[in-house]
């Protein structure tokens, strides 16, 4: 009876995870990897504590988060939800995410949020930034830089205490093993390149209709984007909006 009594009590443990948000939108080859079964990341899917998410090359991936936080994955790159701890109460998280390789864009919303790579830390609260990893071993390096508000950035090594504090408009790397580099504006061809990477144009909702999702859409939980349709004439509305 002890041995059957411990069993039900375990049982709940032993299927439970944290839901931490859903896959807004995908182009081409997208997988999320969940207890080490990879699959076809599809909108609409939900996503939980511990989850990958990984794309192909020229592939993209928008992940929403029910703290309104987004994330834009770039190709080549890999993501894990390290840690997501969420209060209905405040209606605001706790999360952590492990940028494995790859690139980045984050939409900080209702969160504490960080985000860890290979060398480095980045630590935003309301804020909207691209952080990417390059290179390879002693070679390895993480650049972010500010599209809006700051980032605190530091090594991940815990023996470098060096932080720097990045504003709109401007960036920084650390190298393996090393303090952040000096902070400086972000030149434009690294601004178009990772901006470009970030756009996810192209998918599909649960109807299978096509539709288009710029880099910055927000939605809401379980609810996929807006259907395309044909430009046709142009006719002017007013549309008035009640806050409540």
């Amino acid at each position: 009876m002890v041995c059957l009594a411990l069993i039900f009590i375990c049982k709940p443990w032993a299927y439970s995870a944290t839901e931490a948000g859903e896959v807004l939108a995908v182009k081409k080859n997208v997988y999320l990897i969940r207890d080490e079964q990879r699959s076809d990341a599809v909108p609409q899917m939900r996503l939980l504590l511990k989850d990958t998410v990984e794309t192909d090359k020229k592939s993209r991936t928008k992940l929403f988060f029910t703290d309104d936080s987004i994330l834009n994955l770039g190709e080549l790159s890999r993501v894990v939800v390290e840690e997501y701890i969420y209060s209905p109460e405040k209606k605001r998280s706790k999360s952590i995410y492990k940028l494995i390789d790859g690139s980045l864009k984050v939409v900080v919303g209702r969160s504490d949020l960080e985000i860890h790579t290979p060398t480095a830390v980045a630590a935003a609260r309301g804020t909207k930034f691209i952080i990417w990893a390059e290179g390879r071993d002693d070679f390895t390096k993480s650049c972010a830089m500010v599209l809006e508000g700051e980032v605190l950035f530091k090594s991940i090594n815990e023996d470098v205490s060096d932080t720097v504090t990045i504003g709109n408009g401007n960036m920084s790397c650390v190298p393996m093993g090393g303090p952040p580099g000096g902070i400086e504006p972000v030149p434009a061809a690294v601004s178009k390149r990772f901006t470009s990477n970030s756009v996810v144009v192209g998918t599909s909702t649960d109807n299978g209709t096509a539709s288009d999702v710029s880099q910055d859409s927000t939605g809401l939980m379980g609810v996929p984007p807006v259907a395309l349709e044909p430009a046709g004439s142009l006719t002017n509305v007013t549309i008035e909006l009640v806050f409540p």
